[in-house]
């Protein structure tokens, strides 16, 4: 008899529905998918810890072993009660802990903690890595899944195990859910939450326009013509915009932001499964024409990343920082029978120039990063160059 420890044996079992659905399912024959419900019955009636035998788990389990197949990270099931909360995710009003998550690898990661904000106020960083939430192991977890176990009302608690991005070490921290408010659109600098920017020797720049981009929602588009407008009415003769951790939103926001700065041009190309091509335009309806330098980092994804590769594809901007996270897919919601809904996806984009951005991102035309020293120091290297670079140009 071969004996095994709990945990190889509902692994196991896991690993059997992923080879059933894999091995034997076709899209010309949903018969086949009979099997996870025989190895279903089979589980319940004769395993040896029937407590341990979860319908749902199991459900879930099968579908994973679907979707793992792929290896697509950006397609995935969202269960029903995830979905309603992502529904909320772009309205810019939630109660939580003041952050964007994304997904990198098997964890879900934070990105952008909002200024003043509970997560910020605990020292989150970006791009910490999220173990486990009120003691529930958090890998394989979607952003959604995350986001539901995250938030909560305000006032209450939350224990996040976090591990730092340049550290083995595993921290236990409390946060109180507040009611975060989420503006899309911010003038603040990133480090000295000052409305100023500063060249290499301290001095303010008066003359440079410093716009932050934090997600791309429905309210962005208004948000930021504003944010252009009341730049340009004070004098400014070149903007700085900073998508740095940005990890995307709502595609037709972005397109239309792509469109403010474009006189003429491709925007974007997206690519679907039959090799059809779907260009995207500009329209001519600039908001305006002054020097642009693009700030992003390897946590800007998805719509960032169509925003500089469409500004830096019609030589319209310099792009400067970290080569970008690589999300270069369209996807697609399905809204399912049972109130739950899969993110499929349905296009790849490809740059004006005919770039694959899935998995190789957009490189900057000026490399520059953020030093701990600088964060500690609340200097922004990275606005600095961006200002010496316009300065020479102007």
């Amino acid at each position: 008899m071969l004996l095994v420890d709990d945990s190889e044996i509902t692994q196991k079992e896991i690993d059997k529905i992923h080879e059933s659905i894999t091995n034997n399912s076709s899209s010309n024959d949903f018969n086949d998918f009979k099997v996870i419900g025989e190895i279903y019955d089979v589980l319940k009636d004769n395993y040896v810890e029937p407590e341990r035998i979860d319908k749902q788990q199991l459900f879930n389990a099968s579908i994973l072993g679907i979707l793992r197949s792929l290896d697509d990270v950006h397609t995935n099931y969202i269960d029903p009660e995830s979905f309603s909360f992502a529904q909320s995710d772009l309205q810019g009003t939630f109660q939580g802990i003041g952050s964007t998550i994304s997904l990198k690898g098997e964890y879900v990661i934070i990105v952008n903690p909002f200024d003043g904000s509970p997560a910020e106020k605990a020292g989150l960083k970006n791009g910490d890595k999220i173990i486990s939430v009120d003691g529930e192991d958090a890998k394989g977890w979607s952003t959604e899944k995350a986001a539901l176990r995250i938030r909560g009302p305000q006032g209450t608690k939350v224990t996040l195990e976090i591990q730092s991005a340049n550290s083995e070490e595993i921290k236990s921290i409390v946060l109180i859910r507040d009611n975060i408010d989420v503006p899309s659109i911010t003038y603040v600098n990133s480090l000295d939450r000052s409305e100023n920017i500063y060249d290499k020797d301290g001095n303010i720049v008066n003359d440079i326009g410093y716009i932050r981009i934090k997600s791309f929602t429905e309210n962005t588009p208004d948000e930021l013509k504003v944010a252009l407008k009341k730049k340009e009415s004070v004098g400014v003769k070149a903007f700085i915009i900073d998508v740095r951790s940005n990890p995307g939103g709502l595609l037709n926001e972005t397109l239309q932001i792509s469109d403010m700065f474009l006189n003429e041009g491709i925007i974007t190309i997206q690519v679907d499964r039959n090799k059809n091509e779907d260009i995207t335009k500009a329209s001519s309806k600039t908001v305006t024409d002054l020097p642009i330098v693009i700030l992003q980092d390897s946590l800007s994804a998805s719509g960032s990343e169509l925003f500089a590769a469409a500004l830096q594809g019609n030589n319209r901007a310099i792009v400067i920082g970290e080569t970008s996270f690589g999300k270069g897919t369209v996807n697609t919601v399905k809204k399912l029978s049972n109130g739950g809904a899969l993110y499929v996806s349905t296009a790849r984009y490809l740059s004006p120039t005919r770039q694959i951005i899935e998995k190789l991102g957009v490189k900057p035309d000026i490399e520059a990063k953020v030093s701990e020293d600088d964060i500690t120091n609340r200097k922004d290297t990275v606005i600095i160059k961006a200002v010496e670079y316009l300065k020479s140009i102007l």
